[in-house]
C-alpha cells in the first residue's frame, strides 16, 4: 500500500525549543509499555504514523488500533517532556448528541465517552500518572472546544472519526501546528447516525487518497498516510469476527 513517508524535520537550531529526555518517567513507565507487543499490522500502523504528520487509520472494532496508536504516543510522551497527548471524540449517542440533561460539569458528562482511551493510557502509564497530568499533558476533549486553537507539540488522536461530520473534521485538521502528529481513527463501516451528515472518516479517505486498480491507496498529498486492519485481525472473542462479517454488507 503506497503512502507518503516524508515528515517535517522539526524545529531548527536557532531559537528552537530544546527537547530533552525524561529518564525518570522512562524508568518508571517503560516497563508497562514493554508488556505490549504490537502485531505485524500494528507495527506497520505505527511506522506509518512515524512517517507522516497526518495518518488515517480505518479498522473494525477490536483490532487494537487505539492500543497501538496510544502505545506509540505514550512512548513519545515519555521521551519528550514537551509532548502532550490529546484524545478527541464527539459524545455521540444512538440518536442525537443529547448530553445536556446529564448531571455534572462537562468532564462528568463526557467521561464515559473517553473511558476506553483513558483505560488504555492508564494501562501504559499508570492511573496515577494519567490523573496527575490530566489537563496539563493529557487531554480528553470534544471537537467544539478545539475550534480556533493551534496544536503545537501535540500527539492527537481523533477517535471514532466516523461519527464526525466532514466539516467538523476539516476544522479540526486545520488546527495542526509545529511538532504535532495527528491520527484520525475509526471504522468507516460503523456509524450510529444514519442521516448522511456524518462519516467524516470515509469522506476524508476519498478526499486524501486515490485507489489503484489493485485496491491500494496512495496519498494525493505529502505528509499524509493511511493504514487499515482486516476484520480477521480482531483480537476479541472469535465470535466478534463473525459479527463483523455478518454486518459487513
Amino acid at each position: 500500500m503506497a503512502r507518503s513517508i516524508s515528515k517535517s524535520s522539526g524545529k531548527g537550531a536557532t531559537g528552537a525549543k530544546s527537547y530533552v529526555m525524561n529518564p525518570k518517567l522512562q524508568e518508571d513507565k517503560m516497563g508497562r509499555l514493554n508488556d505490549f507487543v504490537p502485531t505485524k499490522s500494528q507495527k506497520e500502523c505505527i511506522n506509518t504514523i512515524i512517517g507522516n504528520t497526518l495518518t488515517f487509520v480505518d479498522a473494525a472494532a477490536g483490532t487494537g488500533k487505539s492500543s497501538s496508536i496510544l502505545w506509540h504516543y505514550c512512548k513519545e510522551y515519555l521521551a519528550d517532556r514537551y509532548k502532550e497527548i490529546m484524545v478527541i471524540r464527539t459524545p455521540v449517542e444512538f440518536n442525537e448528541d443529547t448530553i445536556g440533561f446529564l448531571q455534572g460539569d462537562l468532564t462528568q458528562k463526557t467521561e464515559v465517552h473517553f473511558l476506553p482511551a483513558k483505560q488504555i493510557l492508564e494501562k501504559f502509564l499508570g492511573a496515577g500518572a494519567v490523573a496527575a497530568d490530566r489537563d496539563t499533558r493529557i487531554h480528553f476533549t470534544i471537537p467544539n472546544f478545539q475550534l480556533g486553537a493551534t496544536w503545537t507539540d501535540k500527539l492527537v488522536i481523533i477517535d471514532e472519526a466516523q461519527q464526525l461530520s466532514p466539516q467538523v473534521l476539516k476544522l479540526l485538521l486545520e488546527r495542526i501546528g509545529e511538532g504535532t502528529t495527528v491520527v484520525v481513527a475509526g471504522d468507516s463501516n460503523q456509524i450510529l447516525q444514519g442521516n448522511g451528515k456524518r462519516n467524516a472518516l470515509a469522506d476524508a479517505i476519498n478526499r486524501f487518497f486515490v485507489e489503484d486498480p489493485e485496491g491500494f491507496l496512495s496519498a494525493k498529498f505529502p505528509h499524509i498516510g493511511f493504514h487499515s486492519f482486516t476484520d480477521q485481525e480482531c483480537q476479541r472473542h472469535p465470535v466478534v469476527q463473525s459479527v463483523i462479517a455478518a454486518y459487513s454488507n
